[in-house]
């Protein structure tokens, strides 16, 4: 590398300056070396084959050889752009004379440089929305909590796409939903029963701290023979037909011989998607085993639930954990609709998982010594949300005790009835009937089958009846919290430097996808072709394709879906204990004081809503600005 720099004449002062361009050239490919790099020895079996290094030198390489195909891009020039504003606010040659003031801001607004004028309407929607949100919430925070005890109570992952669904269970009764990361506090890998397959199910910050093995279900051991004995069938089968189909001498004589049966199936798969099994192979009877978590651990994985939901004693006779998926055929970004607080992978098992520790007696006797009482009557249920067809599965159900049978009989129907709403909901948005969404969730050409996390724009850390009455329209991330329960502000701390970090990931992967596709996104989904099981390029060739594609973020017509914004964040608490959260935390520090993040405090005595300065005649960026009446926020200082 060293050498191919010299060759080329680049002073030795600009060598940084010049790999920093050669790695932004490919950065799909770059980043997946690095991505190898890391985790090689850990995760992955085999070593890391290059490094970036070896990259930059394969770039020297290049450079040497076709020295003149490679120019460093200049910025585009701009020029005045005031006629072409006319027309978009369809001002016609009648009403053109504007006073002078008019023609001079159109003038300057059209003369911007296009990153300036995209954070001008960027920050135009952040407030927009902010003074929405705030109004919204204004008018639900009045709402007292239900009294008695609830119907069942429902923990779901903070998922932007929870929200609508909490809204549509809780209209069916008196149920209570809260909010939680999807990975359910537990720190774990899970091997498949068969050992063929392990997944580590939490975010990608953490490392598992626990290996933990699918094995039969209790109660359904006859259930998990059969099942075992038949998957044992069909891997040999497609052993033997890989085998066939890839042998020098007998792959025509495999194509013809199969190619009736796919036909049929690849007919059966455009015109009658919706008469295959929505469920495919059903792995229920198959549960993760807990045996290999201590107990002490178990314990405190039980506790965290309750000090970082804020869920009281309270508790309902059912109380439901729910983890989600996503259900698509034929789509490699497949687990950018999974659970991100998962690794992208479905949360149910981490569900069932807490469910069965809550429901152990000796994890609540030890919980019961630390002062949080579990009612002998309280069952626990791990459940999954399917966010494609709104289906919500309770598994498990042959453990639930005679005497909650019908507890869990209304409940289920209520879940049906919930999924309804949200299914009409969720189409009219991607303008399709509801049952257009289940067929869609099984054709192999669908390039839509959910909106996914598109529209996200705030995280907002509280009680429920912050936001009960509020409609979110599944823009928001929903993670409960009780500030009174929380005297040392740990679970705060927690919180604000783990889902929230997360949240704001996702939101800018989707700002950065639609602000720019072609370079930050993955282009169009119809053109795309996986590349060794590790990504997706665009056609035949070119890079690693980062981001997420159009279909994901625009409509059909091009317009986009998703508003690209950064991440509002409001949480309830004393004023004095956030600042001290995050006088403690770099990470906090860089993201609101860089503006990455907004960040509100309520007041949780007064309700007055503060807005994070960040205004640089301050000493020290703070909590300075009160949320005056209206629909934006204002900027009057007042003590903070």
């Amino acid at each position: 590398m060293e050498a191919g720099l010299r060759e080329l004449g680049i002073p030795f002062h600009q060598w940084g300056a010049v790999l920093k361009k050669l790695v932004a050239r490919l950065p799909g490919w770059a980043g997946h070396i690095r991505w190898r790099n890391e985790y090689a020895g850990r995760d992955l079996v085999e070593d890391a084959p290059a490094s970036a290094a070896d990259l930059l030198a394969l770039w020297t390489f290049v450079l040497r050889s076709a020295p003149d195909r490679w120019t460093w891009r200049a910025d585009e020039l701009h020029v005045d752009a005031t006629e072409e504003l006319l027309g978009h606010f369809d001002i016609g040659a009648d009403q053109r004379s504007l006073h002078a003031e008019g023609r001079c801001a159109l003038r300057e607004i059209g003369s911007l440089h296009e990153d300036d004028l995209g954070l001008m309407f960027m920050e135009a929607a952040e407030r927009t929305f902010r003074g929405s949100i705030v109004q919204r919430i204004r008018g639900s925070a009045s709402t007292s909590p239900a009294d008695g005890r609830p119907t069942a109570q429902l923990v779901f992952c903070i998922d932007v796409r929870s929200e609508p669904f909490r809204r549509a269970i809780e209209s069916q009764g008196t149920y209570e939903t809260l909010g939680y990361a999807g990975f359910f506090g537990l720190p774990i890998s899970l091997t498949s029963a068969d050992g063929a397959s392990s997944r580590n199910l939490l975010p990608v910050l953490l490392r598992p701290a626990h290996a933990v093995v699918k094995g039969p279900a209790v109660g359904q051991e006859t259930r998990a023979r059969k099942s075992w004995a038949k998957k044992l069938r069909r891997s040999s089968a497609q052993r033997i037909f890989d085998a066939i189909k890839n042998g020098i001498g007998t792959s025509f004589a495999a194509a013809e011989a199969t190619g009736p049966l796919a036909a049929a199936r690849m007919v059966e798969s455009c015109v009658g998607p919706s008469l295959k099994s929505l469920s495919g192979r059903d792995e229920s009877c198959f549960a993760p085993d807990r045996s290999r978590i201590p107990l002490s651990d178990q314990v405190d994985y039980a506790r965290s639930l309750f000090s970082m939901t804020g869920l009281g004693t309270n508790l309902a006779r059912l109380v439901v954990l729910v983890g989600h998926g996503s259900h698509a055929v034929n789509n490699p970004f497949a687990s950018a609709l999974d659970c991100g607080a998962c690794g992208g992978h479905r949360g149910g098992e981490n569900a069932r998982l807490l469910a069965a520790i809550l429901n152990d007696a000796d994890v609540r006797k030890a919980l019961a010594e630390d002062s949080v009482e579990i009612p002998a009557d309280t069952v626990f249920v791990g459940a999954e949300h399917d966010t494609t067809r709104d289906f919500v599965r309770v598994f498990d159900t042959q453990l639930i005790p005679a005497t909650h049978e019908q507890d869990l009989a209304n409940l289920k129907a209520d879940l049906s009835t919930a999924g309804d709403r949200c299914r009409e909901e969720r189409g009219q948005r991607l303008g399709r009937s509801a049952r257009d969404l289940l067929v869609g969730s099984q054709h192999w050409g669908e390039v839509r089958p959910e909106w996914g996390l598109a529209g996200n724009a705030a995280f907002i850390v509280g009680p429920r009846e912050l936001t009960k009455d509020a409609n979110l329209e599944g823009r928001v991330f929903l993670h409960s919290y009780n500030w009174a329960s929380d005297p040392t502000g740990a679970a705060l701390e927690v919180i604000l430097t783990a889902p929230m970090i997360v949240a704001q990931w996702i939101n800018c992967q989707y700002l950065f996808s639609t602000v720019d596709n072609s370079r930050f996104g993955a282009g169009d989904k119809i053109t795309h072709n996986v590349l060794g099981g590790i990504g997706v390029v665009q056609g035949n060739g070119g890079d690693l394709r980062v981001g997420l594609p159009r279909q994901s973020l625009y409509d059909d017509q091009g317009v986009p879906y998703h508003v690209p914004q950064r991440l509002l964040t409001i949480v309830e608490a004393p004023l004095d204990r956030l600042e001290e959260i995050i006088d403690r935390n770099a990470i906090l520090q860089r993201l609101f004081g860089n503006g990455w993040v907004q960040l509100i405090a309520v007041e949780p005595n007064t309700g007055r809503f503060r807005c994070w300065r960040t205004v640089k005649e301050f000493a020290k960026p703070g909590l300075k600005i009160e949320e005056q009446e209206g629909e934006t926020l204002g900027a009057r200082l007042v003590d903070a």
